[in-house]
């Protein structure tokens, strides 16, 4: 027993200091230090456990020290779950403030009545864990999930099923001894404690992952696609409607005067009309339109299965879509009335590579727009 207590210290104490170099390379940092501060709870109260044959008085303040460890263990799974709490301070202090209360209620008590008040207390933190994992739908790591979620519920159901037998026989229950229960539970929680930690180190590389590519596909101010990614993205579209022969929209705009807004009222004001066009623009074009910010205050639309009549419904639809959102911006205080000026092109492409001349079309367009008088839109040959 006390051999077994101690490897879980040690595990614990390991994961705390790989949790931290991982926090440390990764920037991920809140999520991993709550872990690691369960976890570094659970290695003291298992070097207690360790310690309890030689120094029996020094369990009981352990136990609980374990029992709040695997509570913060639990609130960082749930956070990374749910993304709540944001802030996890008021629940450590509950947290902490129910075990105490646990503690003082069964202080004066028989062992098998505080060994089923504690048992009672780690599956009301296993158990919502365990739901919560299995839960999962439309996840990357669906098995790792349902393995993890696993582990949970069966610990819990274990802590649950050693405690009643404990308080069954201390009432006076003709229940056979079960041999080794106690090595048992110390085993489940020291594999509960390796696939837990692998999960959460998992899923936090996978959504690191994600935001790493979020940063390289999206622009961060407008939140819409990025050139790099609407180059990519459109590749098979021009690839199919070449081989199909079915024509493609392309449309470019920009914000008219933009350098004057930015140098009459600031950049942040000239940042807050973009933003805008971010919020409006996906609402301007169809669900399977590839729609980026080009450059600048430039953006692009690409257009799949448009001819000439639906290219110019969309462009005619954007530039009358943003001058009604800047006059509403300029109305809410939340930026400037703005205009944009648009031209299209619309051909069936002779593949991925023709985007360059269906590009440089629809600029040829907004040029128009922009010599006719701004706040118009132009699809080259029309």
């Amino acid at each position: 027993m006390a051999s077994l207590s101690m490897a879980l210290c040690v595990l614990c104490a390991v994961t705390v200091a790989l949790l931290l170099v991982h926090g440390h390379l990764d920037g991920d940092r809140h999520d991993l230090r709550l872990l690691a501060w369960g976890k570094g709870m659970q290695a003291a109260g298992w070097l207690g456990f360790g310690f309890a044959a030689t120094l029996p008085e020094v369990l009981p303040p352990f136990r609980y020290l374990l029992l709040l460890g695997l509570g913060v263990e639990a609130l960082a799974i749930v956070r990374v779950r749910t993304g709540r709490p944001e802030r996890g301070l008021p629940w450590l202090i509950a947290l902490a403030a129910l075990h105490a209360l646990l503690a003082v209620s069964v202080s004066g008590r028989a062992f098998e009545v505080r060994a089923f008040a504690q048992t009672l207390a780690a599956a009301a933190l296993f158990l919502p864990c365990g739901v919560l994992l299995l839960a999962a739908r439309d996840v990357k790591s669906l098995r790792l999930y349902r393995v993890t979620g696993g582990a949970y519920l069966l610990v819990a159901a274990f802590t649950l099923a050693r405690g009643g037998y404990l308080l069954a026989r201390h009432e006076g229950a003709d229940m056979p001894a079960v041999p080794h229960m106690e090595m048992v539970g110390l085993l489940l929680l020291q594999a509960l404690a390796f696939i837990g930690c692998v999960w959460f180190v998992v899923v936090l590389r996978e959504r690191y992952e994600a935001h790493i590519h979020r940063l390289a596909t999206i622009d961060p101010l407008t939140g819409l696609p990025n050139r790099r990614h609407f180059l990519s993205a459109v590749e098979p579209l021009l690839a199919l409607a070449a081989r199909k022969g079915t024509p493609v929209g392309v449309i470019i705009f920009d914000v008219d005067h933009f350098k004057r807004i930015n140098d009459t009222h600031g950049h942040p004001v000239g940042d807050a009309v973009l933003r805008c066009i971010g919020e409006v623009l996906p609402t301007l074009v169809r669900g399977y339109d590839a729609i980026c910010r080009h450059g600048g205050e430039e953006f692009a639309v690409l257009l799949p299965d448009a001819d000439d009549a639906m290219t110019d419904l969309v462009g005619e639809r954007i530039r009358q879509g943003l001058e009604r959102a800047g006059r509403l911006a300029a109305e809410e205080g939340s930026a400037v009335v703005f205009t944009v000026s648009v031209g299209g092109a619309c051909r069936v492409p002779g593949g991925p590579q023709d985007l360059d001349g269906m590009l440089a079309a629809a600029d040829a367009a907004l040029y128009e727009a922009k010599h006719g008088g701004r706040n118009a839109y132009r699809r080259h040959g029309g």
